[in-house]
């Protein structure tokens, strides 16, 4: 768990990925990304294949909480507004069409912000009872979803030789994900 700062506050942030063993369909998974307990501003429950680590989802919710609580944010809701940033797109239909859970959903993404760290820790484990298990190296590299997060974000050999020169799996997966954040930052000057 992690913090993020906003000019009216910090809030408490959790963000993983979860394997999907209930065999939740997209829409009990909206249901309960929904159910927000006391303490809790944002659930968002996104697809994870296109997730380049961690550090693109807490990117995502830090430029969503700097929108909302900044008055430029593009969607009526704190949760649709790290969905937006999540998937580096302005309109929420593609947004939900990239990033979205649906009914064959293995895995996902899912992001947990609160103003309260007791009533997040509560509320992260409700939603892994309820969807399963945390995978144990999330969001974990590979060359499929390395050329699919290339593709989806437009990035291409260039960016990433100008990260890193090595050609190991992981070190191209941490300049993706450098490039991703960037691009996830610049969402708000995009809309």
């Amino acid at each position: 768990m992690e913090t993020l700062t906003s000019e009216k506050g910090v809030f408490h942030i959790a963000v993983g990925e979860l394997k999907n063993t209930k065999n939740l369909n997209k829409d009990a998974m909206i249901t309960l990304a929904s159910e927000k307990a006391e303490g809790i501003e944002a659930v968002q429950l996104l697809g994870s294949a296109l997730i380049a680590g961690e550090e693109h989802l807490l990117s995502a919710a830090q430029n969503a909480l700097n929108a909302w609580m900044g008055d430029y944010a593009i969607s009526r809701s704190l949760d649709v507004e790290i969905l937006l940033y999540a998937s580096g797109q302005y309109q929420i239909g593609v947004a939900l069409e990239k990033m979205g859970v649906t009914d064959e959903s293995e895995s996902v993404a899912a992001v947990v912000l609160a103003t309260d760290e007791s009533n997040l820790r509560s509320h992260v484990n409700h939603i892994i009872d309820r969807i399963g298990s945390e995978v144990r190296q999330p969001f974990a590299p590979t060359q499929e979803r390395i050329q699919s997060i290339m593709t989806h974000f437009g990035i291409n050999e260039t960016e990433i030789s100008a990260v890193t020169s090595s050609d190991t799996l992981e070190a191209r997966y941490q300049a993706l994900s450098g490039c991703v954040t960037s691009r996830v930052s610049m969402v708000a000057l995009d809309s």
